[in-house]
């Protein structure tokens, strides 16, 4: 299986479509807790279509296991009318719903994840399985398992444990000593509902009571979908967007799972997310190396293929924020306020560019990037020759732009590193025979924030032959202004309220005045009218 020598430029489209069906997987976690109504033929129909069916003998009748899969194509067909079109010919690499083909329907890949059987549908399955951190031992009793959770609570029931509450300061208190007393209350996200709070204040034992919260949430996120502009379906990738967001916010505290006595501290949300970037790398992997699906459903059944590194991890880091946000050297302390404000914002600002970048190279949906906070961000991508000499192209475009404007004081850095399914693993087996239990996406985080290291340590490649001078030209740059006046290096080029200033401190005291007056501020290549 050899690797194509370019990628076609008409992959972001599949890709995008790949990963909303990845994240609607567990679609029907939701709507069945919401208890929506359907008919009790079209729920048997389903689950002998999504459902994994169990028994103990042959004369046994067995049993559905994981009904919310049945549910995830009952939902799927309710909100289909606030989606953008996803049925006719060219809805590659699916088919269309109605088609000889249906099995290769989004619909199917997303709700048939428990029971997979065509390529697309494997793509979706190994990516849940692997979000959710399962060897082959754990999914199989987890797979088999009822909705319930321990302690006399089911899935309805259940609320989001916080993370918080396991981390402490005294290392000599052994972790069963920490009780979990706080939960994340069944609302929307919002200023209020992202605080935990105690047990008896969202937790009881009513099943109707919890059943009629979901349902509320339902109506609401249902709402929330008629909302997205018209004009937007028209662009998937643009749509998707969009609902990514609306499901962060009637999701974020909803339990992922709740069933083989897991515990339910990683919300829908997340696993959604995490879902969708692992499942559009995986195809894309697959696609750009150009494997024919008969070769590759049986390895990704067995999972003789999980040692292999299909994924790509790519983080960002800003280099010399203090630097950046603090800098002075120039001649005024005017309008120091917004200056810092502006600056502090163009951090996140800067940061979020460089990962849209990274994503609109690599032709990779919005759902790909799991991380940008703090002046980082991380995503997931195939592990392919293209994927890494794009991003080489990536980082010297970064480069010349921060020689440019921050004088090389300042930059964004890219690390990549290859990873496995196995890599993502709850636990290490081989390891944990040595040196007790081992978390392997705990080390394959250590060694890609130790390559971000080196990157940060050759910062700007300056040692290269093609690394432009950032002296050049530069005293011919400096005409009748002079020298800005705010960072005292660059060449002033615009005067603002009496202040001569260089382009970058120009767009900063410009930020920070807009920050305080504008609800939005758009990222755009074009300008827009005023109407817009």
């Amino acid at each position: 299986m050899t690797e194509q020598t370019t990628i076609s430029k008409s992959k972001l489209l599949p890709s995008t479509r790949i990963a909303l069906a990845a994240f609607l997987h567990d679609l029907g976690k939701f709507a069945e807790r919401a208890r929506l109504d359907s008919t009790l033929e079209i729920i048997e129909s389903n689950k002998q279509l999504y459902c994994k069916h169990h028994k103990k003998n042959v004369d046994d009748r067995g049993w559905y296991s994981h009904i919310h899969s049945a549910y995830t194509a009952i939902a799927i067909d309710l909100i289909e009318s606030r989606f953008p079109d996803l049925k006719g010919d060219n809805m590659s690499p699916f088919s269309d719903w109605k088609s000889k083909d249906a099995d290769d329907s989004l619909i199917n890949a997303a709700a048939r994840h428990h029971n997979p059987d065509s390529y697309l549908q494997w793509i979706i399955a190994t990516a849940d399985r692997v979000a959710s951190g399962f060897d082959r031992e754990e999914f199989d009793k987890y797979n088999q398992a009822p909705d319930h959770v321990k302690g006399g609570k089911n899935h309805y029931t259940t609320r989001l444990y916080t993370l918080m509450e396991k981390i402490w300061l005294d290392r000599k208190k052994e972790p069963g000593e920490q009780q979990d007393i706080y939960r994340y209350p069944l609302k929307p996200l919002s200023p209020e509902s992202i605080f935990p709070v105690e047990v008896e204040e969202c937790e009881g034992d009513d099943t109707k009571a919890a059943q009629q919260e979901y349902r509320v949430l339902w109506d609401s996120f249902f709402t929330a979908l008629e909302k997205i502009p018209t004009s937007h379906q028209r662009d998937l990738t643009l749509w998707l967007d969009h609902f990514e967001t609306i499901w962060g916010v009637y999701t974020h505290a909803i339990p992922s799972a709740t069933a083989f006595g897991v515990r339910p501290d990683v919300s829908l949300y997340d696993h959604s997310r995490t879902t969708a970037a692992l499942a559009t790398a995986l195809w894309r992997y697959h696609d750009d190396c150009g494997n024919l699906a008969e070769e590759v459903v049986p390895d990704m059944r067995n999972r003789d293929d999980w040692g292999q590194k299909k994924f790509l991890l790519i983080q960002g880091d800003f280099f010399g924020i203090q630097d950046f946000i603090f800098a002075n050297g120039g001649q005024t302390q005017k309008m120091a306020a917004k200056l810092l404000r502006g600056r502090s914002f163009y951090v996140s600002l800067l940061t979020e560019c460089a990962g849209l970048k990274v994503l609109e190279e690599l032709e990779l949906p919005p759902t790909s990037q799991v991380i940008n906070a703090a002046g980082k961000f991380l995503i997931v991508a195939p592990n392919t020759k293209q994927t890494k000499e794009k991003l080489q192209v990536i980082q010297k475009k970064l480069n010349n732009w921060f020689l440019k404007y921050s004088w090389g004081q300042s930059g964004i850095g890219l690390a990549w590193l290859s990873v496995s399914c196995n890599d993502f693993l709850k636990l290490d087996s081989v390891e944990a025979g040595k040196n007790g239990y081992k978390r392997p996406f705990q080390k394959i985080m250590k060694q890609l924030f130790e390559q971000l290291e080196i990157v940060k340590l050759q910062q700007m490649n300056l040692c290269s032959v093609d690394t432009p001078s950032v002296f050049d030209d530069y005293l011919d740059e400096i005409h009748e202004k002079g020298v800005c006046q705010v960072d005292g290096r660059s060449p002033a080029r615009h005067e603002v309220k009496g202040i001569c200033c260089g382009d970058l401190a120009r767009d900063q005291i410009q930020i920070g005045y807009c920050l305080t007056r504008y609800q939005r501020l758009l990222i755009t290549r074009q300008p827009l009218n005023n109407q817009t």
